[in-house]
C-alpha cells in the first residue's frame, strides 16, 4: 500500500480458527520507519507496533506500543527511549457507545518520575488532570475545554530532577507555572520558568530565567541565561511575538569579550502559514561575527550561516573545558525537510586551530575543510598548514548512513573511507585530543587508509618518526630521541620497533600495539612492551629511579598500569617531601542551603597504576631528614601515580646523618616500607661520632615523619652533655652565649618543640653542610671563631675554622672506609699534623 505520507508492505493469512494474522512494515512520513504484527479475531483486533524513531527531537527510539482488546476499549501498552531516559507503561482506552472516550494512565513511568492520571475526550474538548511525581519532580497538570479553545494549568517544581536519557539531564532547582488558552490563530500564555544547576553532559547552565505574556497571540518573552558562578558567562534576550512576526534581540559577555547583535533577528510568517523565514541576522562575539539567514520551523528548514574570524573559544560555553583555540570563517548550509534526511554544506578556514589542557597547549595549525552531507553519505576534504607549509591532507567518506537517528548517530552507522597523509608536529595532533598522561613531540610521519564505522575503524597504513620526545608529567619520563615505526592492521597500531633514550645514557628498546577502538569516547588503548637498560623512567621531586629490565605498560584509553620487574641501577628518594593531607582531621559533614548555580567539581582523571618489583644491591640514595646515604633494597611499587604506595625494605650500605650542624657516620640502618600513602617508612638508623675521649651514638626509630631520636654515649653522660660536647667539643659548663643557643635549640629539637636555631638556618641557605661557633684557646691565640665544613663528595671533608683576627686553619678529612679515615690539619700559628683515625664497634 502506498499513500501520499505512507508505505506499507504486509503478508498474512487467514488461518482455520477464523483468526486473520498479518506482519510487515513501513514507513511514515512523520514517524519513520515500523514494523508490525497484528491479529484478528472474535474478540477484536489486537497489534505490536514498533517505531524505530518516530519522533527525533525528542529522542524517541524503539518504541513500541502493544494494543489488545478489553471490555469497552483497548489496552495500550508502551514502552521505549527517549532523551529523558527509558519509559514504559499500561493505558486504557474507553470508549463505550453513546458515552464519551477516557484515556485512563494505569501506570507510565519516564525514568524515574511517574505520570498518573486521566483524560476525557469530550466533544467540547479534553479535560482532566495528569500529575508528576518522581525522580525530582512534583507537579500538577490540569486541562479544561474553555470557550472554543483548551485551557492548560501547569505547576511543576524540579528538586535535585536527574533523567537518564543517552545524554544524562539534571536541574538541581526549577519551576514552571503556566496558565494558557489554546485557540487557534489566538494562544494566550503567561507562563514563568526558573531553573538553576542544569547539567547535560559537559553542557552547565548555573541560572535560567523565562517570562513570556502572550495575549491572543502577541507580547513579549524576557529570557536570560548565565553559565556557572564564576564562569563569566551571561546572556540576556528579549522578543516581541506576533501572529506574524516574531523580533529578537539579545546581548552578553564571555570571558571578558561581549556577545553582540548588531543586527536583531527577525522572523516573518511564510505566505502559506508553514514555517517561517529569518531576516538575516548578525551575532557578534570578540572579533568575530556570523550572519544566519533562511527558512526555520516549518515543513522544510533551510539555514545559511556566514561567520568571519569567529573565536573557536565561544564552544567552552556549550562544551565545558573544551579548550578549543583559533578562529573560523567561511559558510554553512542546512537543509531538512519531512520525511528526508538532512543535507548541507560546509566551507570553513580555521586559522591557529589549537586544543588546551590541564598543562598542555597544541600547535596551532590552520585547517582547511569543505564538506557535503548529502541524504545517505558525507564527503569532506581537508588541508592542513603548520607554519606556513602543508603538513598533511584528509579526505573521507561515509556512505550508507542510516536514514532516521539524530546526525551524529547516523556518521556513526555508515561505512567509513578516508584517507590521511601528515607529516609534522605529532603536538600539533596529539595535542588535539587533550590526551594528558604522557605527551608527544617532534616530527611525526603518517600514512592511512581507514574502512569500517567511526566507532570500529579499519586501518591500513604507516606510522614513522626517528627524533621523537615522550614526556609524562605524572612520572617524570622524559624519552628523547625516540624511533618508531608502525604499521595499521585494523584498528590496532602495530609498532613493529621502538627506540630511545633517557639522560644520563640509558636507553630503552621496545614494541607494542595501539587500539583506536572507541577513540570517540576515551583515548588509545596501549599495550607496550619494553626493555629498559639503565634508563630513567621516574623523575619526580620526591623519587627518581634508572633502572634495567622489562616493563609493560597497558591503557584502556582512561587509566593505565606500568608494570614490571626491574634492578634498580640507581634511585633516588627523598625522605620528608611528601605532605599528608589526611593528617587533617577529616569531619563527615553535609552540606546545606548550598548555591545550585555552582558547576560540579570535575571528575579526576584516572590515574595510571603501579605494579613494580624492584631490586637494588646499591646506589639507592636517600636524602632527607639530615640523612645523606646510599642503600641496597628490595620493594614493590604498588597504587598510582597520585598515590604511590611502597612495601620491602632498604638496608645501609654507607652514609651519613646530620644533626644540628655535626655530621654522624651511620653504623647501621634500616628503613622498612609497609604501604601506606604517602610513604611514611619505620627507621631503625643509628649513627656515631667522636669527640675527644667521647663515643656519642644516636638512634633513629619511629617514622619518616615522626622519628624519635634518642642519644647515648661511652662513658655515660647527660644528653645536655653529650650534645655539648658534640657541638663544641667542651663540657656544657664552658661553652659561650652563642653556643649554649645553638644547644638550646637542638634539645627543643629533640623534644619535638622545634626551637630557635639561626645557626643551622643560616647553614642551610647558604648551603653547607656544617657550620658552628668554636670556643677561644689561648694556648694557640685564637678567639672566638667561626667553622664552616662541606663535603665534597662522599668521602672528602674540608672545613675552615677563623677568628677574624689573624688566626685560622684548615682540617682535611678523606674517609677510605667505614673505619678508617686520613686527617689533615694546618693553621696560621705554625700547627701541622697528618693523622690516621681507625674506629671499630666491639
Amino acid at each position: 500500500m502506498t499513500a501520499s505520507k505512507l508505505s506499507l508492505r504486509v503478508s498474512g493469512q487467514r488461518l482455520a480458527d477464523g483468526r486473520t494474522t498479518f506482519s510487515g512494515g513501513g514507513r511514515h512520513v512523520d514517524y519513520g520507519p515500523f514494523t508490525v504484527r497484528a491479529d484478528v479475531g472474535a474478540d477484536g483486533p489486537r497489534a505490536v507496533l514498533v517505531f524505530a524513531s518516530p519522533l527525533p527531537a525528542a529522542g524517541l527510539k524503539d518504541v513500541r506500543v502493544a494494543l489488545a482488546p478489553i471490555k469497552d476499549g483497548f489496552r495500550i501498552d508502551t514502552a521505549g527511549g527517549s532523551t529523558l531516559g527509558p519509559f514504559d507503561g499500561v493505558i486504557n482506552l474507553f470508549s463505550s457507545p453513546g458515552g464519551s472516550t477516557r484515556l485512563a494512565i494505569e501506570r507510565l513511568k519516564v525514568w524515574q518520575t511517574n505520570v498518573t492520571g486521566e483524560v476525557l475526550l469530550g466533544k467540547a474538548g479534553l479535560s482532566g488532570n495528569l500529575a508528576l511525581i518522581g525522580g525530582g519532580l512534583d507537579g500538577t497538570v490540569k486541562i479544561t475545554p474553555q470557550g472554543n479553545g483548551q485551557a492548560i494549568q501547569a505547576l511543576v517544581t524540579a528538586t535535585d530532577a536527574r533523567f537518564g536519557g543517552p545524554t544524562p539531564l539534571a536541574i538541581a532547582r526549577g519551576r514552571l507555572e503556566a496558565n494558557g488558552l489554546i485557540v487557534k490563530g489566538r494562544t494566550t500564555i503567561d507562563a514563568t520558568v526558573s531553573a538553576e544547576g542544569i547539567s547535560s553532559g559537559r553542557l552547565f547552565i548555573g541560572r535560567l530565567a523565562a517570562n513570556a505574556k502572550l495575549i491572543n497571540g502577541s507580547g513579549t518573552v524576557v529570557a536570560s541565561i548565565a553559565g556557572s558562578r564564576g564562569s563569566r558567562f551571561a546572556l540576556t534576550g528579549t522578543g516581541q511575538i506576533s501572529p506574524n512576526r516574531v523580533v529578537v534581540l539579545a546581548s552578553g559577555e564571555y570571558a571578558g569579550r561581549r556577545i553582540t547583535m548588531p543586527r536583531r533577528a527577525v522572523l516573518t510568517r511564510d505566505a502559506k502559514g508553514d514555517g517561517w523565514l529569518l531576516a538575516p541576522t548578525q551575532i557578534g562575539f570578540g572579533r568575530g561575527i556570523v550572519i544566519a539567514s533562511g527558512r526555520v520551523l516549518g515543513s522544510t528548514t533551510n539555514v545559511e550561516l556566514k561567520m568571519a574570524q569567529m573565536p573557536l573559544s565561544i564552544g567552552d560555553i556549550f562544551v565545558s573545558d573544551l579548550g578549543l583555540g583559533g578562529t573560523a570563517s567561511g559558510i554553512v548550509n542546512y537543509r531538512g525537510a519531512p520525511g528526508s534526511a538532512p543535507t548541507g554544506d560546509v566551507a570553513l578556514m580555521v586559522k591557529g586551530l589549537t586544543r588546551s589542557g590541564l598543562v598542555l597547549t597544541s600547535k596551532p595549525i590552520d585547517l582547511s575543510l569543505v564538506a557535503r552531507l548529502g541524504a545517505s553519505s558525507l564527503d569532506t576534504r581537508a588541508t592542513i598548514k603548520e607554519g606556513g607549509e602543508q603538513r598533511g591532507r584528509l579526505q573521507a567518506r561515509i556512505a550508507r548512513m542510516p536514514a532516521g537517528g539524530s546526525l551524529i548517530e547516523r556518521l556513526r552507522g555508515g561505512t567509513l573511507f578516508a584517507q590521511l597523509r601528515y607529516s609534522g608536529p605529532a603536538d600539533a595532533l596529539w595535542r588535539l585530543a587533550a590526551i594528558e598522561a604522557f605527551d608527544l613531540t617532534g616530527p611525526i610521519a603518517i600514512a592511512a587508509d581507514v574502512t569500517g564505522r567511526i566507532d570500529d575503524p579499519r586501518v591500513r597504513g604507516s606510522v614513522a618518526s626517528d627524533n621523537l620526545r615522550v614526556q609524562s608529567a605524572l612520572s617524570g619520563t622524559d624519552l628523547r630521541q625516540v624511533k618508531a615505526h608502525g604499521t595499521f592492521d585494523g584498528s590496532r597500531l602495530q609498532l613493529t620497533s621502538m627506540t630511545g633514550t633517557t639522560k644520563g645514557g640509558g636507553s630503552v628498546i621496545g614494541a607494542g600495539t595501539v587500539d583506536l577502538t572507541n577513540l570517540g569516547t576515551r583515548g588509545p588503548s596501549l599495550d607496550l612492551r619494553i626493555a629498559a637498560t639503565s634508563a630513567l623512567l621516574i623523575d619526580r621531586d620526591d623519587m627518581a629511579a634508572r633502572v634495567t629490565g622489562p616493563l609493560r605498560i597497558v591503557s584502556d584509553g582512561i587509566g593505565g598500569t606500568l608494570a614490571g620487574r626491574v634492578t634498580l641501577d640507581s634511585a633516588r628518594w627523598q625522605l620528608g617531601r611528601a605532605v599528608n593531607p589526611a593528617a587533617l582531621p577529616v569531619i563527615r559533614t553535609r552540606e546545606i542551603n548550598r548555591r545550585a548555580d555552582v558547576a560540579p567539581a570535575r571528575v579526576a582523571a584516572s590515574p595510571w597504576r603501579y605494579l613494580i618489583d624492584a631490586r637494588a644491591p646499591n646506589q639507592v640514595d636517600v636524602r632527607g631528614l639530615g640523612l645523606d646515604s646510599e642503600w641496597s633494597a628490595n620493594i614493590k611499587l604498588r597504587g598510582t601515580t597520585a598515590a604511590p604506595t611502597i612495601t620491602g625494605q632498604a638496608d645501609l650500605v654507607r652514609g651519613g646523618y646530620e644533626f644540628a650542624g655535626k655530621r654522624f657516620e651511620l653504623s647501621r640502618g634500616r628503613i622498612r616500607f609497609f604501604g601506606e600513602n604517602p610513604p611514611d617508612p619505620q627507621l631503625d638508623i643509628a649513627a656515631e661520632a667522636d669527640v675527644d675521649t667521647l663515643s656519642a651514638r644516636i638512634t633513629i626509630q619511629g617514622t619518616a615523619s615522626k622519628p624519635i631520636i634518642t642519644f647515648s654515649s661511652t662513658p655515660t653522660l647527660p644528653e645536655e652533655e653529650v650534645l655539648s660536647r658534640l657541638l663544641f667539643g667542651s663540657s656544657i659548663t664552658n661553652i659561650s652565649a652563642v653556643e649554649a643557643l645553638q644547644l638550646g635549640a637542638a634539645v627543643a629539637s629533640l623534644q619535638g618543640g622545634g626551637g630557635l636555631d639561626p645557626i643551622n638556618k643560616l647553614r642551610s641557605s647558604i648551603g653547607l653542610d656544617r657550620l658552628r661557633i668554636v670556643g677561644s684557646d689561648p694556648v694557640t691565640g685564637r678567639g672566638t671563631s667561626i667553622a664552616v665544613g662541606k663535603y665534597l663528595g662522599r668521602r672528602f671533608f674540608v672545613e675552615l675554622v677563623t677568628d677574624g683576627q689573624g688566626y685560622s686553619a684548615t682540617s682535611l678529612e678523606f674517609r677510605v672506609t667505614r673505619w678508617l679515615a686520613l686527617l689533615a690539619t694546618i693553621s696560621t700559628v705554625g700547627e701541622e699534623s697528618v693523622n690516621v683515625k681507625v674506629s671499630k664497634d666491639y
